[in-house]
């Protein structure tokens, strides 16, 4: 039990460290909740606030956002959606910051916990690193001067034999 609360420990001052403020794992889990559940996650535990809405193909789309203390700005889109025939919600969020390092962070990060990195790449703009699983799509651009970069996590249809 110790090593436990020494390893959550360890963790959680590791993030802090770093100022991270979102994880591959907060954007993945966004991904699954409502536009309700999603707003009040990213206001109550992870300090962003609402920007605007706006309207777009039929969807409220939030953005968030938040200024850190070296006056780094980020934000967070939810709202974006896709409904199938069959009922079910897609739902795509995205990250933005000033802060590459953070782009970084996130690419570790999802190379530890196992998602597939199926293109590393560049255009004119952007350093591209893409993941892809049965679940998420995501794509990670940093841009080539290193002055911004952003996440995009869709969430992908699940084919499984129930």
């Amino acid at each position: 039990m110790k090593k436990f609360l020494f390893v959550a420990l360890l963790c959680f001052c590791g993030a802090n460290l770093f100022g991270q403020s979102i994880t591959v794992n907060d954007l993945t889990n966004l991904t699954n909740l409502t536009n309700a559940d999603a707003h009040k996650y990213l206001v109550l535990a992870k300090g962003f606030k609402k920007a605007y809405t706006q309207e777009l193909d039929g969807n409220t789309i939030e953005h968030l956002s938040k200024t850190d203390a070296e006056k780094k700005q980020e934000s967070v889109d939810i709202g974006v959606a896709l409904k199938l025939s069959s009922g079910a919600i897609l739902r795509t969020v995205t990250y933005k910051t000033a802060r590459t390092e953070q782009i970084f962070h996130l690419i570790s990060q999802a190379k530890s916990q196992g998602l597939p990195m199926k293109f590393q790449g560049a255009d004119t703009i952007n350093n591209i690193y893409q993941f892809d699983n049965d679940f998420f799509h995501i794509v990670m651009y940093i841009s080539r001067d290193n002055t911004s970069g952003y996440v995009e996590v869709k969430q992908k249809e699940y084919v499984g034999f129930d």
